[in-house]
């Protein structure tokens, strides 16, 4: 089944950069990307669906052990902070009532 990841390129030519394609999660084959140097990218890490949505980080084979964990970093604190807005949003609304001065109509 097809599906759209957003794909994070750590190291290379094009670190940082975001694009989304659409994956098969049941093939057998790992994602993979090749960069404008002609170098296969490939996946290195992924965070499964949810509130943040499903990104896969692809790994380039000139990136740093410091370039990764600061891209998985950053990662986890754009995801917690989605997540945090997301429950903010799903918060049950309050009750009109007596306590808000409000009647409700019968």
């Amino acid at each position: 089944m097809e599906q759209l990841v957003e794909c994070i390129i750590v190291g290379g030519p094009q670190h940082g950069l975001v694009s989304r394609q659409f994956w098969d999660s049941q093939s057998p084959l790992p994602l993979t990307l090749v960069t404008d140097d002609g170098e296969a990218c490939v996946a290195a890490a992924s965070r499964r669906p949810g509130v943040a949505g499903n990104r896969i980080i692809l790994l380039h084979p000139a990136a740093t052990g410091q370039q990764l964990t600061g891209m998985l970093t950053g990662l986890n604190r754009h995801i917690a902070s989605v997540c945090a807005a997301a429950s903010v949003i799903k918060r049950k609304p309050r009750q009109l009532g007596s306590s808000t001065g409000i009647q409700q109509a019968a």
